[in-house]
């Protein structure tokens, strides 16, 4: 079972992805996810985290999002950098519900 965590043992749910490609480099792929309404106590927050039966995809850029001084949800980048990266990040995206 594929999880977005936050923290151990609070799933999160994904708002939103973006992917952005690079257009000097095919190979080189960005992803946005949002998350509208966090679970976890944001204070406690180091690192994003999506799990599933093959392992661990660990993000560290983390960014509050916020419109006219009101909280909005938090986005969460992720840089690939090699087609299997990507074939990866596609395939933990398809456990959690997305198609890529």
């Amino acid at each position: 079972m594929a999880v977005a965590q936050f923290l151990d043992g609070v799933n999160e749910e994904i708002t939103d992805i973006k992917i952005m490609a690079s257009k000097y480099d095919s190979t080189r792929k960005n992803a946005l996810i949002y998350i509208g309404q966090p679970k976890a106590d944001l204070n406690r927050v180091l690192s994003f985290r999506l799990r599933d039966e093959e392992g661990e995809l660990t993000m560290r850029d983390i960014r509050s999002k916020h419109l006219n001084g009101k909280f909005t949800g938090i986005e969460i980048s992720y840089e690939m950098t090699t087609e299997g990266a990507w074939e990866r990040f596609c395939r933990l995206m398809e456990r959690l519900g997305y198609s890529m």
